[in-house]
């Protein structure tokens, strides 16, 4: 029968979802974890970062600029003119400056610079007038883009003229750049926060899974629920309060019912030397402690129980605390309590 009703007992210890007043009360005081994993999740992502960062940094780079102003012969009426110019973006005259007719300019006037380098040093956009275009060049060394950009420079002057019956009638350096040195992007701050963000889900996940798992006794439903056993109530760690008294009034209950009353510990059960004869005489209570994973103990003390033909009459959860216990039922302590809850 005992067996039947802790399986079924178990059965709804699973089912019945999460008492969330419960959890907050319990994590409130490990909120601590949170925070630590949250701050060292975002350390550690910094250091890898930064870690990975200087390993991949390779050399300085340079980078000058050079603004082109594109000149076209457009008139007023010629819509299909004004419709080429707007179709020439920045990836279009990037590719335009990596064609044959740019380079053969770019090549005689760097003869000792592969093609390959010139091109990949090359980076172009147009912020809004299609009529300016910035090309940027970069390089290992500040001489080196500057001698790019100046060999860029003559040869999309000259590619202009070559242009002049398409409507472009010039192309112009309208202002040129000295090189400096390419700082990498730091982003630094955003591996924190993406580091922070992964440890908090983490330790979020780490605290439901303790409080999924944990089964501390806490609460007489504890009791009731697993063993179906009658819970008396609390016995405070410091003696008076609300819950004593409601202890001390259905101990008088059980007594007037099923005559005297003797209390044994679990820990007596499981570590002791009961005297069985004694406790078969009387109506048992069994005092477990609070705040214990008893809950896997106490198979072994209904174990015991059983075996030696003795039913408890109920179960008393011993050492609570007074202040958990006042958050949990939303119970206003009164000042000797408060006073308890707050030494506790």
């Amino acid at each position: 029968m005992r067996e039947n009703g802790q399986a079924e007992g178990q059965t709804q210890y699973w089912n019945e979802g999460m008492d969330w007043k419960r959890f907050a009360l319990r994590m409130r005081g490990r909120l601590w974890v949170l925070l630590a994993s949250l701050l060292a999740s975002a350390l550690l992502a910094a250091l890898v970062y930064l870690t990975g960062r200087a390993l991949t940094a390779g050399a300085p780079q340079y980078r000058s600029e050079v603004l082109f102003a594109i000149r076209y012969n457009v008139q007023e009426d010629d819509e299909t003119l004004k419709a080429f110019i707007n179709e020439y973006n920045a990836y279009t005259w990037g590719d335009v400056m990596r064609s044959d007719p740019v380079m053969q300019y770019v090549t005689e006037a760097l003869p000792g610079v592969d093609r390959q380098e010139l091109e990949d040093a090359l980076d172009t956009r147009i912020a809004s007038d299609p009529e300016f275009l910035t090309a940027g060049f970069t390089a290992e060394s500040a001489a080196l883009s500057e001698q790019i950009r100046d060999a860029y420079a003559g040869a999309m002057a000259l590619f202009g003229q070559t242009m002049q019956e398409r409507g472009l009638s010039a192309i112009e350096a309208w202002k040129t750049t000295p090189a400096v040195l390419v700082k990498p992007q730091n982003r630094t701050k955003n591996a924190m926060g993406l580091g922070a963000l992964l440890g908090l889900l983490v330790s979020a996940l780490w605290m439901a899974g303790y409080y999924v798992l944990d089964d501390r006794l806490l609460l007489i439903s504890d009791l009731e629920r697993r063993y179906r056993v009658p819970a008396l109530g609390y016995r405070t760690k410091d003696a008076g309060g609300i819950y004593e008294e409601r202890l001390e009034e259905n101990l008088s209950r059980l007594a007037s019912q099923k005559g005297p009353c003797r209390e044994v510990s679990a820990k007596e059960i499981l570590e002791g030397k009961p005297d069985w004869d004694a406790l078969r005489a009387a109506a048992v209570v069994l005092c477990a402690e609070w705040n214990t994973p008893c809950l896997r103990r106490l198979d072994l003390v209904f174990c015991s129980l059983q075996a030696q033909g003795i039913e408890p009459a109920g179960a008393v959860i011993t050492g609570a605390d007074a202040g958990f216990l006042n958050r949990y039922y939303g119970i206003r302590a009164g000042k000797k309590q408060k006073a308890e809850g707050e030494r506790t």
